[in-house]
Parts: structure tokens; sequence; C-alpha cells
């Protein structure tokens, strides 16, 4: 990470070879799912809108939280420094372009449980948008 996150030009030689790769295999698994009857499939892919990959889901759920509870989670996880944090989330798209481009926004701010109810209500209106023959799936 250290090595590619302070250089863009490293950065996008590692992204160039890496994206299409990763997207291919979430393509064979998605198929693989639906062969076996599934009609939602979840990717859970932190970099899905910057690697172009939007065009293989039919939504865009994005998490947000401010900027510096972002690098107080990068630091407390990954024992980074706070100036090493901030240049990991200054690689990545902001949360407002984030933002603009999602379907469904949430937040992991507060307790748990908060999340919790939010994914349920963010769920249960997925289940309302997918056609009739497919809404069993709670």
């Amino acid at each position: 990470g250290s090595r590619v996150f302070g250089n863009k030009k490293q950065l996008k030689i590692l992204t160039d070879i890496m994206w299409p790769i990763i997207a291919k295999l979430a393509r064979e698994e998605m198929d693989r799912a639906v062969t076996e009857g599934k009609h939602v499939c979840v990717i859970d892919a932190a970099m899905l809108l910057e690697a172009g990959w939007q065009n293989l889901v039919h939504e865009v759920w994005t998490v947000v939280i401010p900027e510096t509870e972002a690098v107080r989670r990068i630091v407390e996880r990954d024992g980074l420094s706070d100036a090493a944090a901030q240049s990991r989330l200054q690689s990545q798209m902001s949360g407002q372009q984030l933002v603009e481009q999602s379907h469904v926004v949430l937040s992991t701010l507060w307790e748990p449980h908060i999340t919790q109810r939010q994914v349920e209500k963010a769920w249960a209106l997925l289940q309302k948008r997918l056609p009739k023959t497919h809404q069993a799936l709670n």
C-alpha cells in the first residue's frame, strides 16, 4: 500500500493490471450465481466507481463517513500515520463524487445497530424495486 497510494503513477500501473482481472472474476461469479437461481448479487468493492465497474451492476450502494473519521479508522485499523491515511484517502474519489454516482447512500458513523437499521431499510426498499417474481429474497 505504501508504494502505490503515495505514487499516482505506480497506482495506475497496478490498477491497469488488476482491475480488469478482478472485473472478469466478479462477472464470472455473478454469472454463476444467476445460473444457481440467485436474483441479487452483492459486490463489496471499495473502488467500484474508480474502476469503472458500475456497468457490472444495477445499483451502486455507497457508505460514507466524514474524512476525519475515515482517517481515524484507517490509522486504527492499519497502524498508519495520519499523513499516510490522508494520502490513501486522497487517492480515492471524494465522498461527494461517490454520492453523486450512487443509488443508495448509507453512513456508518453511528452505533452499529443504527447502521443495521439503515441496511435493513435499504434492503426492504430494494425488494420493492425487484420484479414481482424475485421479491421473496428476505
